[in-house]
């Protein structure tokens, strides 16, 4: 299959796209907190009017993809466990995701569970069509059109970047297997882009966001000279993030749901009353709930990054460009770029010059700093860190699953793989 099924179908009459009944994008977050969906034939979308509405639907589609992310790669890393005793639940800290796995290949943002193919590859989707189409229609029948450009080629660059990250292999519409550098790389060109427009419309926040996203990709690509002069663009204090709200489950903060709301995850033993000294680092603050879980063994904790369901969740930050200039240059770069996160921080300074211990010490300020980002599961399999072995506190066996497999329903619908 081309595109995931939730994000279109084919008919006798063409080709069918989910959007959201919309306004214009500069009030992006009220129009995503009164989506209206609902399919209307492809060539209704043919429209220059529709330009603001096509990119918002892309953006809505990726952030939602977003949240579901983090508490999935969570789980499956580090950072979270789970508390329910629930198979579509405890399969991912339990770390057997396997390719027959339906939850993995079809969950959406608000089933039981985190699906995670299909709303990624329907924020991949969207945004690549809207850059596609938009960039077809007359320049003059479309007001800001390299920022809407700019702004689908980002979000686009997005959505590739944790498909490269988190699966082990993907497809991408109806192509043959790719591995994660050729994914990424993909990330790579739709960043360029972005960076390319948003400079010519002078907009210096998809920029920015941009150039987070680029120089992400290029650190994992191995570019780290051209990662660093990217994330040294950055200006200080920038975040992009995505919207969250309380107006329907889709557009719930979803770590702060499942954990707050449902008791059914908890923060990891090894993220709980984290210090720099005898300083309590305020970027990891958990607190007991009180309370088991549902399973009933399980003590719940709650992270305290997030603190309703209209919470924002980070995308580009200033932050992380910093730790990426400490990766990429090490050394003096690497203590300075600590230092300015630990000031922000109110945290006690760090000082060496042992090569392996900045490394070291950048590791766990990434570990610290993007705490649920949906950034931890790319950082154990890039840098080799063991994953959790033998039984679980539960005493059941972990699984082997560290990245993502290629679901079954796609690898069998797809005439690239299904041989």
């Amino acid at each position: 299959m081309s595109a995931p099924m939730s994000c279109f179908h084919r008919t006798t009459g063409g080709l069918a796209l989910v959007v959201a009944a919309a306004g214009p994008l500069t009030g992006c977050g009220s129009l995503l907190d009164v989506e209206l969906p609902t399919r209307v034939p492809a060539e209704t979308l043919d429209n220059p009017q529709l330009a603001a509405t096509i990119v918002a639907g892309a953006v809505g589609d990726f952030e939602c993809a977003l949240t579901n992310y983090i508490t999935a790669t969570g789980l499956l890393g580090d950072e979270l466990v789970e508390s329910t005793g629930w198979i579509a639940v405890f399969t991912w800290d339990q770390r057997r995701i396997f390719s027959d796995n339906g939850n993995l290949a079809s969950g959406t943002c608000t089933d039981l569970g985190f699906g995670l193919f299909t709303p990624l590859q329907t924020a991949r989707f969207q945004a690549d069509n809207a850059l596609e189409r938009i960039t077809a229609f007359p320049d003059a029948s479309v007001p800001n059109k390299p920022v809407l450009l700019a702004t689908a080629a980002a979000y686009a660059g997005y959505a590739y970047t944790l498909l490269g990250e988190a699966f082990c292999e993907m497809t991408v519409d109806a192509g043959p297997l790719l591995l994660p550098p050729a994914v990424l790389g993909t990330a790579e060109t739709r960043f360029t882009t972005a960076i390319g427009l948003a400079t010519t419309a002078n907009n210096t926040d998809i920029l920015n966001m941009a150039r987070v996203g680029r120089a992400r990709v290029r650190l994992n690509l191995g570019k780290k000279a051209e990662a660093a002069a990217d994330a040294r663009a950055v200006p200080a204090g920038y975040s992009k993030t995505a919207s969250r709200s309380t107006a329907n489950e889709r557009r719930w903060n979803r770590t702060y749901a499942e954990g707050q709301r449902n008791f059914y995850i908890s923060v990891d033993p090894r993220y709980r009353d984290l210090r720099v000294g005898a300083v309590a680092d305020p970027r990891v603050s958990t607190v007991d709930a009180g309370r088991n879980g549902h399973d009933g063994v399980s003590r719940v904790w709650f992270q305290r990054k997030y603190l309703s369901e209209s919470a924002p969740v980070p995308i580009a930050t200033w932050r992380e460009a910093q730790l990426i200039i400490a990766e990429a240059e090490g050394g003096q770069s690497a203590v300075e770029a600590i230092n300015r996160l630990r000031t922000l921080a109110s945290l006690p300074q760090f000082s060496s010059t042992d090569p392996v211990e900045i490394t070291g010490q950048v590791r766990e300020e990434r570990r610290r700093e993007l705490f649920l980002e949906g950034q931890r599961l790319n950082d154990l399999l890039r840098f080799n860190l063991p994953f959790d072995t033998g039984v679980n506190p539960k005493g059941v066996a972990y699984g082997d699953t560290k990245c993502l497999p290629l679901p079954d329903a796609e690898r069998l619908n797809n005439p690239n793989t299904n041989k």
